[in-house]
């Protein structure tokens, strides 16, 4: 995608500080809007839920939707890469958010979350109990 869209187009940004999702791609061919998506699964569908679709709301000038959310603890003490923004997905149990992520190659991090957690990237560590907003899917 990168060598199409530099050859054909105009690349805007490529590489995004977040995780999953960094190889996120955009820019313009044409005057057209091109996304290039992140080929995990994981990467792609959270990059779809934080970054795509709020830009083809807006680009058919529909509200904002915020997502509903949640305010609960975490089960388990998270550590977090600082300087890049994380996207934790979650099982909402018995009070907690239990995280669920594996890699960003298993597509069972998505099946079986209720929702996730964005990590700033100027933080790298989450402790037990500590309380946490999920974002519900």
């Amino acid at each position: 995608m990168l060598d199409v869209l530099e050859r054909n187009g105009e690349v805007l940004f490529h590489g995004i500080a977040v995780k999953p999702g960094k190889p996120t791609l955009f820019g313009t061919i044409g005057g057209q809007m091109v996304f290039g998506m992140p080929g995990y699964p994981t990467s792609c569908l959270s990059n779809a839920y934080i970054l795509l679709a709020p830009a083809l709301r807006q680009m058919a000038r529909l509200p904002k939707r915020d997502l509903p959310g949640v305010n609960t603890r975490m089960s388990k003490r998270v550590v977090s890469t600082t300087g890049r923004t994380q996207f934790l997905t979650v099982k909402l149990d018995r009070g907690f958010a239990v995280p669920v992520f594996k890699e960003s190659g298993a597509i069972t991090s998505m099946a079986f979350a209720d929702g996730y957690i964005i990590i700033p990237s100027d933080v790298d560590l989450i402790e037990k109990g500590e309380e946490v907003r999920v974002f519900l899917l």
